[in-house]
């Protein structure tokens, strides 16, 4: 059953997802709305990168044409990876012990740097705060800069890694390691989601105080 309460492209999210591929006059006759309308949608939709048009031969006359979704409509549909993902990390401590696991992190925290750093070229520091803050709300941190005198802070008021980062406070050391890299500057947490806050709040220093390794702060830690 698809609910008529929820936005329009919500519900054609849901029709696709659980038949596969349909036309529009098939989406347009469930939601009540003409297939002029229900195409505009799944037009919509396909720019967004959210579906895929496909011509389909029928058994008489032209071939039809149907839309399905694209991988990354998933991310509409709930996932439950996180606790997948923790069970994964105590099976492998388990098997090859905790220093592994920060490996792993180490690995992760590279990644994003290198995919954070090329996003954020060129740009000042407030720029590069505020588009890096664009990123991680699109990773589902709920993020946004807030200016704080001479300082940016970067709160972000989720955590898909919660639950991760409860087990295994290294994760949180490399997310802020991971703050100073890409920023070059340096990062206060002065607020963290692991101690009960309501989020996690970065502190960022003005680019002439040059950070040091063992400048690395986080606040929380008393």
């Amino acid at each position: 059953m698809i609910r008529n309460d929820r936005p329009t492209r919500l519900q054609i999210l849901a029709l696709l997802k659980k038949n596969t591929r349909m036309t529009s006059k098939q989406v347009g006759e469930i939601l009540g709305v003409t297939p002029m309308g229900a195409r505009q949608h799944l037009t919509a939709m396909e720019k967004d990168g959210l579906g895929q048009a496909e011509f389909v031969r029928q058994k008489a006359g032209r071939p039809a044409l149907y839309f399905r979704l694209t991988a990354q409509a998933n991310c509409y549909f709930p996932q439950n990876y996180e606790p997948m993902a923790l069970e994964f990390l105590k099976g492998m401590e388990k098997l090859e012990g905790r220093e592994k696991i920060v490996e792993v992190f180490q690995l992760r925290k590279e990644k994003l740097l290198h995919q954070y750093k090329s996003a954020l070229e060129q740009s000042d520091l407030k720029e590069c705060v505020r588009k890096l803050a664009e990123i991680r709300d699109a990773e589902g941190y709920m993020a946004e800069m807030e200016e704080n005198g001479s300082a940016l802070l970067l709160i972000e008021h989720n955590c898909p890694i919660h639950s991760i980062a409860k087990e295994y406070n290294e994760l949180c050391q490399h997310e802020l390691q991971l703050l100073m890299d890409v920023l070059n500057v340096k990062v206060e947490r002065i607020q963290h989601m692991v101690k009960g806050e309501s989020a996690c709040v970065y502190k960022i220093a003005p680019k002439d105080e040059t950070p040091e390794q063992d400048e690395i702060k986080d606040e929380t830690e008393t």
